[in-house]
């Protein structure tokens, strides 16, 4: 444990939190939650439970200033929530303070959801910046710039300087340093890098990790396919083509950083979670499908049962997103559009799917038939999706213990209703459990890596033993001074 004076303790915070900048070094990057959890300990089982209040109120306080500060350092959040996610575990593994600390491990709880929520929108902030450029507008495959559109006049045509060379020159010829600077998909991919290695640099827990990397791919895949439904322009068949290449890139960059949330549900011994290419896969779906679906339903033709097995095949799209991107489809020259029956087919499709639509309201707000008193209120799903539409902090993990019950068997792979998506919608959120905890920061299945073990047992190096003692060369530390002591005892005192 460490030994403070309560009149030393806004110093004491003020080194390890205020003044505390992000550390690279093994043992100094825990050193905040190693702080704050020896210090809780002497106050718990030592001195008094005001000290230990005021010392765990005051560190929150601190906490929540240098996020709010930082709040654009996806360095310094991802330092915090790293230590925020330590403190907790030690604090939930303690058999005094696991109790006694209840309520600021729900604010921990809390403080690493908003973290977590600022490192996305770190992230999507940089994205956003190419997005356009570097999956829209990226050319992978050179020589469609010359494709004309029906109904589309070039009434001032620059003058040819030179013969142009052919469109399968153009494809081979590598491209010049000008068109290599210029925003690609790699662009993309990597901002998704330097975002998977801060978060590995700071020793973040995988559950966490699999969850940011989930929230980012739904984010891309929402905005990409809401850029190409609100923009004309984009929905073209060799548009279509280029971008479905791009998106195949950031398909590949999650095949090569594969890897396995370390989540152990309900004491199995192998792990489970969606991995990264699960995730990819499952959020990109939407904008695939629309992309395949601008390729090829032009060259349908008159073959409506074709027609029927293609949109049978697209579970993702919708008759508004479907019909909404075949009128407003631009055809090459000479390209045929969609058939009149096919047209109709579509209509009658979204007509089909308002009046089920409405009729599935309408049977949710109907009051009950039997039992219960004309002042009670019957719990309805759209009133519990109210916090839904706020789109500010994901849901806590207690609210989402059973999906299931929200979710009905055959409407899980349903598409969205609306035209566009909801780039803004937060996936479920939920901490690594106490055995994930015990298995990632610990020895392991077996107690076999004693080495990790020591790494996450709580100490102080002596460097911030120096900084720490404030009163002129009197030992600090219960268990007798040195970095390494301490630990000394803290599983088992009571």
């Amino acid at each position: 444990m460490f030994v403070f004076q309560e009149h030393e303790l806004n110093r004491m915070l003020d080194v390890v939190i205020t003044n505390m900048l992000p550390q690279r070094s093994p043992s100094q990057k825990p050193v905040p939650a190693n702080v704050l959890f020896l210090s809780a300990r002497y106050a718990h089982y030592h001195s008094s439970p005001e000290l230990l209040s005021r010392l765990l109120l005051s560190a929150m306080d601190k906490i929540n200033h240098v996020v709010e500060m930082h709040q654009l350092d996806m360095t310094i959040l991802a330092f915090w929530i790293s230590n925020a996610n330590l403190l907790l575990h030690y604090l939930k593994k303690d058999a005094g303070l696991v109790g006694a600390t209840l309520e600021f491990q729900q604010h921990l709880s809390e403080l690493i959801n908003e973290i977590f929520i600022l490192i996305l929108r770190d992230a999507e902030r940089r994205m956003d910046r190419v997005m356009d450029q570097a999956m829209l507008d990226h050319e992978t495959i050179p020589g469609f710039e010359d494709v004309h559109f029906q109904n589309e006049w070039r009434l001032f045509k620059p003058k040819r300087k030179s013969p142009e060379p052919s469109m399968l020159e153009k494809r081979y010829r590598p491209p010049s340093p000008k068109q290599r600077a210029k925003p690609a998909p790699r662009n993309i991919t990597s901002l998704l890098s330097s975002t998977l290695f801060v978060l590995d640099l700071y020793d973040i827990h995988s559950v966490i990790i699999s969850q940011v990397l989930s929230q980012l791919f739904y984010w891309i895949g929402a905005e990409l396919f809401n850029r190409i439904m609100s923009n004309r322009k984009y929905l073209a068949r060799t548009k279509a083509m280029q971008i479905r290449l791009n998106v195949s890139i950031l398909e590949d960059w999650a095949r090569a950083n594969n890897r396995q949330p370390e989540h152990y549900e309900s004491g199995a011994l192998t792990t489970s979670g969606e991995n990264v290419v699960d995730a990819a896969r499952r959020h990109l779906v939407p904008v695939i499908q629309l992309l395949q679906w601008l390729q090829c339903f032009s060259s349908l033709g008159e073959e409506f049962e074709a027609l029927k097995s293609t949109i049978s095949q697209l579970t993702r799209l919708n008759p508004e997103q479907l019909l909404h991107s075949t009128k407003n489809y631009r055809p090459e020259v000479g390209e045929k559009g969609l058939s009149r029956e096919g047209m109709k087919y579509l209509v009658e499709l979204k007509t089909r799917n308002y009046d089920k639509k409405h009729s599935r309201a309408k049977s949710l707000s109907a009051p009950p038939k039997k039992g219960g008193s004309s002042n009670s209120t019957p719990i309805s799903p759209i009133a519990g999706n109210n916090a839904l539409n706020q789109k500010q902090l994901p849901s806590s993990p207690l609210q989402n213990s059973n999906p299931t019950i929200v979710i009905n068997e055959d409407e899980e792979d349903a598409p969205e209703e609306n035209l566009l998506l909801d780039p803004g919608l937060m996936l479920p959120f939920s901490l690594p459990t106490n055995t994930d905890m015990l298995i990632s920061y610990g020895a392991g299945l077996g107690g076999m890596n004693r080495e990790r073990e020591k790494k996450y047992q709580p100490s102080v190096p002596p460097e911030y033993l120096a900084k720490l003692d404030f009163s002129n060369g009197s030992t600090r530390n219960g268990g007798g001074g040195g970095g390494g002591s301490g630990v000394s005892g803290w599983e088992e005192e009571d």
